[in-house]
């Protein structure tokens, strides 16, 4: 998820500089990160509901990321978002299935984007984004290597 923030903050160079120039926001992005690129692509649904032989369904955490009742413009990075009211991502699921490493996750984002333009304040890819090696779609989200220069 480094990796993905480092792409996705070039991707975004308006917020990257919003970013750098205010560490308060760091919060804010790893949360925006964290339901803009849903961590898991596909996840298991356990449900009390019947569902009966040759059904099929396809829960998709990533797609309620993307739900537009509950987040304004939710096909846009914004780092700034305003969240709803009870409401959060689900990038790292809900309730008793909740992902129980979502708190060192995060906590290691944090730590990261705090202090990487700090320590590397030229890092930029070293790569065009469609030579960027990353995982396939149906494994979930990620990259497998990042060229960069600092």
């Amino acid at each position: 998820m480094i990796a993905l923030g480092v792409v996705t903050l070039s991707q975004h160079p308006d917020q990257h500089e919003q970013l750098k120039a205010d560490a308060s926001l760091v919060p804010g992005f790893v949360e925006e990160l964290c339901r803009y690129h849903t961590a898991s692509a596909m996840a298991i649904k356990r449900t009390a509901k019947v569902i009966k032989a040759g059904q099929g369904i396809i829960p998709s955490n990533k797609s309620a990321n993307r739900d537009g009742d509950v987040f304004d413009t939710p096909d846009e990075l914004n780092i700034r978002r305003k969240w709803p009211a009870a409401k959060g991502a689900l990038g790292y699921g809900y309730g008793g299935h909740r992902c129980i490493a979502e708190a060192l996750s995060k906590a290691e984002l944090y730590a990261m984007f705090s202090n990487i333009f700090d320590v590397l304040p030229g890092l930029r890819l070293a790569a065009a984004f469609d030579d960027i090696d990353t995982s396939p779609r149906h494994k979930g989200v990620g990259i497998l290597s990042l060229p960069v220069t600092f």
